[in-house]
């Protein structure tokens, strides 16, 4: 069974490089206020990052559902305020695409956000018992 440190390790290798070479490529394009990518690249690119961030919400339901929040090391209490941080973050992006007109009614970035949203609250909730020893 995974922990939360081994989970925000995992997190933190797929930020470390993620989209790679396309996002580079993307940099690139970009020298403001002259030249800019085109903003649907950089929408999806967006897109794909937090679907890929997201990837690992059942990897962290299923070590909250495992783990009792009773008597939680340091240590792994560190790591899932440090997870819950990484998808805080990465909730910024499906939000910003979604205040786009023409993604307002896109039913995947919804539904990518509405993941977000119940996690960052089961996280919220976890943390709560955690902090009340229960």
């Amino acid at each position: 069974m995974l922990t939360f440190s081994q989970l925000h390790g995992r997190l933190t290798g797929l930020m470390e490089n993620l989209d790679g070479e396309f996002w580079t490529e993307i940099l690139g394009q970009l020298n403001p206020p002259d030249e800019f990518p085109k903003p649907e690249t950089v929408h999806d690119l967006c897109f794909r990052d937090a679907k890929a961030m997201a990837g690992y919400i059942p990897d962290l339901r299923a070590v909250i559902s495992k783990t009792s929040p009773q008597n939680l090391a340091a240590g792994e209490i560190r790591a899932l305020q440090e997870i819950k941080g990484i998808l805080n973050f990465s909730a910024r992006f499906p939000v910003l695409i979604l205040t786009l007109d023409d993604y307002r009614s896109h039913q995947p970035l919804i539904d990518l956000y509405n993941g977000y949203r119940q996690t960052l609250k089961e996280i919220d909730d976890y943390l709560a018992l955690v902090e009340s020893g229960q």
